[in-house]
């Protein structure tokens, strides 16, 4: 199953919820409308990291999105796939989907940044790939 950009976002929103996070009106509305709410959040999860995993998600906008989505369920088993799909995403450089991957380790209270970094951007590419390779090369 290959989700949308949309449905992406609500499934950020229901891992959210099942973690137990509250949301506007809006985001409530989202998940509500969702088709997606026929899944267990783990099967959620499991169907967005079988789609990243089987490269189904071609562009790098979809695999952020999907990054993105998986980040909100603080499901630290997820750690490992997060820095498989880091090491890839530095294979080719792409830096926005480094950037979110990042984000999403140090969610999971991984180091990913260097300590001293004092800003934290997806336009800031080249400290991005250094704290990516960095992290990395600790693992």
């Amino acid at each position: 199953m290959k989700l949308t950009k949309d449905q992406f976002l609500e499934a950020g929103f229901i891992f959210e919820k099942a973690n137990g996070n509250s949301h506007s009106d809006f985001e409530k509305k989202i998940i509500a409308e969702s088709e997606l709410t026929q899944y267990k959040p783990t099967e959620l999860e499991q169907i967005i990291v079988d789609g990243l995993n089987s490269g189904i998600y071609k562009n790098e906008d979809e695999r952020v999105s999907g990054y993105w989505s998986l980040s909100k369920s603080n499901n630290r088993n997820l750690i490992l796939e997060f820095q498989k799909w880091l090491r890839t995403e530095l294979k080719i450089e792409n830096g926005i989907a480094i950037f979110q991957l990042l984000v999403a380790l140090d969610r999971f209270d991984e180091p990913s940044f260097r300590k001293n970094r004092n800003s934290r951007g997806n336009n800031e590419t080249e400290l991005n790939i250094r704290d990516a390779k960095e992290y990395l090369n600790k693992k």
